[in-house]
């Protein structure tokens, strides 16, 4: 009786387990076929595609020991970015600096994904590069400059954020320690900034000054954000904080002539001279920002396109003398066009130097320059410095970007600058193109200030002339009206490199 009913019992479960198969087989069918149904559903996940574009990553020798220059690269045609940022022997230093590159990065993956849930067709683009300027004490002040834009916005956002590092020892340093911990010292020091904005003319029309107090106030914290160089204190303020509708971060310049009674004995100029001076080579980043140019070594001639031929400035047999106007860097979506409308304001023609991976991005700009008649050149493909690189390498740099220029324009590249102004042997027998340097540096990239770079031109500028500026900062691009305006005023006409060499 057990026998027969346990076998019943048995057939039961056999009988159900066979219903229990064939509900799920019909309902992963019945899924598949929904999916497949679904334009949604059978599409991959948005930011799974866009985080899957393939990411280019590199990593390069600096112009600075112990510290290594880190590239990562995207061309996807939704969400491009092209990051950069430093890397150095101290786990401490790298962590921090990785951490903030890594939060950027998702808060522009997270902001450009709500955006195309509500607008599809948005594109965006994420440009991180940043500037070393160190200080004859040995320590370095790293400035990291985070942009980004989207199509359906009409300006873009920028932030800067600053790391600071003792190479040899790995430790950070901060105005606390530049201040030596004086209260004191910081209540001074407090003062000479909130001066320094409410005279700065460029910020006068759109300060808060309420704002003004409360950031100016003498905390420690007001001033997280600093970089110190041989020349000054510059602080950097976030958008909308002490200035409205202020396009970009505010920054504010203290020379160290005016504080060095506050400094610490490190940080003191007759102290420094003891220290091994570190070559004022500005930025290790591209561009974007974001990467700024150039050796600080000026010459007293400028150099011609001839390869390492240096040359004495020609004396003018015209009543009119000639200078020209050299960008690098870019091209910018917002800045390159507006120094593109004040160029023609002022009949005015120049010479870009671009950079191939930027070019790639934006094309149309660059043909915008082409039509305006502005002379096109090579300035590399990710701002390397070429001094560092092998043979195959310098090739690549070089050959990849005078091809996507001539792709995009149907016109060859016949100039090139190397970043840094960074060129030796083995640089001059491999690049295979004219090299153009400058005599007038107006760095523009480490100051940020329109009448700083006035100032600079009236002070260096002479017949012949290669005048060196970035159409990446704001800051250029609002001072070059007045720059422009001098120089007719002195006599001068505007011609691109290539047209000055043939002047000579």
């Amino acid at each position: 009786m057990n026998r027969e009913r346990h076998k019943a019992r048995s057939v039961w479960i056999d009988i159900s387990f066979s219903i229990s198969i064939v509900l799920l087989t019909l309902s992963a069918i019945y899924l598949i076929f929904e999916m497949e149904n679904d334009p949604i559903a059978s599409q991959p996940d948005e930011k799974e595609m866009i985080t899957a574009s393939p990411i280019e990553t590199e990593q390069i020798d600096s112009n600075y020991p112990g510290i290594k220059i880190i590239t990562k690269t995207s061309n996807d045609q939704n969400a491009p970015f092209a990051i950069q940022y430093p890397q150095s022997i101290h786990n401490k230093f790298n962590k921090e600096v990785k951490d903030y590159i890594d939060e950027a990065q998702s808060r522009y993956m997270e902001l450009m994904f709500e955006k195309k849930r509500v607008q599809t067709e948005t594109t965006s683009e994420l440009n991180i590069s940043y500037e070393t300027m160190p200080h004859a004490s040995g320590n370095y002040s790293f400035v990291l400059v985070n942009s980004s834009s989207f199509s359906d916005a009409a300006i873009g956002k920028i932030e800067i954020r600053s790391f600071h590092l003792n190479p040899e020892t790995g430790e950070s340093f901060s105005i606390r320690d530049i201040l030596d911990g004086d209260l004191n010292r910081l209540q001074t020091f407090s003062s000479l900034v909130r001066g320094a904005i409410l005279q700065d003319k460029s910020l006068q029309a759109h300060l808060s000054h309420n704002e003004v107090e409360r950031f100016t106030e003498p905390r420690w914290m007001n001033y997280r954000n600093f970089a110190i160089t041989d020349e000054a204190i510059i602080i950097y303020y976030d958008e909308n904080t002490i200035a409205d509708s202020f396009v970009g971060p505010p920054i504010v310049s203290v020379p160290i002539h005016t504080i060095q009674d506050l400094l610490a004995a490190e940080f003191k100029p007759e102290a420094a001279e003891d220290v091994i001076a570190i070559p004022d080579q500005q930025s290790d980043g591209i561009i974007n920002e974001v990467n700024h140019d150039e050796q600080n070594n000026e010459t007293e001639g400028s150099l011609d396109t001839s390869l390492g031929k240096k040359s004495e400035l020609p004396t003018s047999e015209t009543t009119r003398k000639k200078v020209a106007l050299t960008f690098d860097d870019g091209p910018d979506p917002k800045v390159t066009r507006q120094i593109l409308k004040t160029l023609q304001k002022h009949e005015a023609k120049a010479t870009f130097f671009m950079l191939g991976s930027r070019v790639e991005y934006y094309p149309d700009i660059v043909n915008e320059l082409k039509e305006a008649g502005h002379e096109l050149g090579n300035h590399t493909w990710t701002h390397a410095d070429l001094t560092k690189l092998g043979p195959d390498r310098i090739t690549k740099e070089i050959n990849k970007t005078s091809a996507i220029i001539e792709e995009v324009t149907g016109q060859k590249v016949e100039a090139f600058r190397p970043p840094y102004g960074a060129v030796n042997d083995k640089v001059e027998s491999t690049i295979g193109l004219p090299f153009v340097l400058w005599d007038v540096d107006t760095l523009d990239w480490k100051y940020r200030d329109p009448a700083r770079i006035l100032r600079v031109v009236k002070e260096k500028v002479k017949d012949g002339s290669i005048i060196l500026m970035h159409d990446i900062h704001q800051s250029t691009a609002d001072g070059l009206d007045d720059v422009l305006t001098y120089l007719k005023n002195e006599g001068y006409d505007f011609v691109t490199v290539r047209e000055l060499e043939v002047a000579r």
